[in-house]
């Protein structure tokens, strides 16, 4: 059976193929007789506009994209996206709204936004000075950061990340640990410097141990899976140089570490305490269970949409302000014991 047209519909219903485009799009543009008998023509007849020629119609696709400067290998590799994504998904259930992932396509994330479409943008980890926010500006498409540095004609939308990290290493601090170890957050893409959130997570960080005295930290990049965690671990000093406990940015290689430690003989948290951060869900249930930063990761995808749904409506807003983090304390931290011979791993 051949698919019925717009034209079909229009000639049953004795109007124009505006008209039955007026009533799928713009039924405001109708008066209500007109508008009732398209709807119930289209209906006996089986029509349905088709998505992309709808797009095309109305400008709109109905689509958001989700900006992911890193392979979805390495993003789904992570939880944190998950929950992220459940704040999204609600605000855009509420509106009648998809999502789509754009990662980069054939390694170009400029290539992406252009093949995209999509009515709005919410971008992760991309910097207001990144060469992608240009080709933003250039198509004048509404978008929203999540995890970047404040850009004037951006709503960015960040946790407390500093302050989540000062109290995890105050914790380990007041924990008696003075030799520590960081796992930094790798760069979203070939970047040398930090990301905006590994940075202010290292300031938290620095602030504590230099204020405490305490010896520079041992500091790594590792990514944000558990196979990146073991390596990590791998890579630290051993012997009497071996950090006493881990600062991780993100709770996988936290869990990691833990895991390869364990695996060399080592006892968490009595050999070495491990710190994440994020709080993703299974940090509750390791073995033993992960001390983390909590970050309301749901709540933060869901602002994030709100927002720009709000600027896909041409509302002007503002950046919130970053939403606060809190330090849970569980079992995979305890205070410094002696180094015990045969255990100087």
């Amino acid at each position: 059976m051949s698919r019925v047209t717009i034209a079909d519909v229009a000639s049953a219903a004795g109007v124009s193929k505006t008209a039955v485009s007026f009533a799928f799009n713009n039924p405001e543009k109708l008066g209500t007789t007109t508008l009732e008998r398209v709807l119930r023509v289209a209906h006996d007849l089986g029509y349905a506009p088709h998505p992309a020629a709808r797009a095309l119609s109305t400008r709109r696709s109905g689509t958001i994209g989700v900006l992911m400067p890193q392979r979805l290998s390495i993003v789904f590799a992570n939880p944190f996206l998950g929950e992220l994504m459940q704040g999204l998904g609600e605000l855009c259930e509420e509106h009648d709204l998809t999502v789509l992932l754009v990662p980069p396509l054939d390694g170009s994330l400029e290539g992406a936004i252009r093949q995209a479409s999509v009515d709005g943008f919410i971008s992760l980890g991309l910097n207001p000075d990144d060469p992608e926010m240009e080709t933003l500006n250039r198509i004048g498409i509404p978008t929203v950061l999540i995890d970047s540095d404040a850009a004037g004609s951006y709503p960015t939308v960040n946790v407390d990340d500093t302050a989540g990290a000062h109290a995890a290493a105050q914790h380990l601090l007041d924990l008696g640990h003075r030799y520590l170890a960081v796992l930094v957050l790798p760069p979203a893409r070939d970047h040398v410097q930090h990301t905006p959130t590994a940075a202010r997570r290292m300031a938290g960080y620095l602030s504590a141990i230099e204020g405490a005295g305490a010896p520079a930290t041992f500091q790594l990049t590792a990514g944000i899976s558990v196979s990146a965690g073991v390596r990590a671990f791998e890579a630290l000093p051993k012997g009497e140089h071996r950090p006493t406990g881990v600062l991780a940015m993100s709770d996988m290689a936290a869990i990691g570490v833990m895991s390869a430690a364990q695996a060399a003989g080592l006892r968490v948290p009595d050999d070495i305490s491990v710190v994440g951060f994020d709080d993703i869900p299974m940090s509750a249930w390791t073995n033993p269970a992960l001390t983390t930063v909590h970050q309301p990761i749901v709540e933060k995808g869901r602002i994030a949409a709100r927002l720009l749904i709000q600027r896909m409506q041409g509302k002007s807003v503002d950046s919130p302000v970053p939403l606060s983090t809190s330090l849970v304390i569980r079992q995979s931290t305890t205070s410094r014991k002696e180094v015990v011979v045969g255990r100087n791993v």
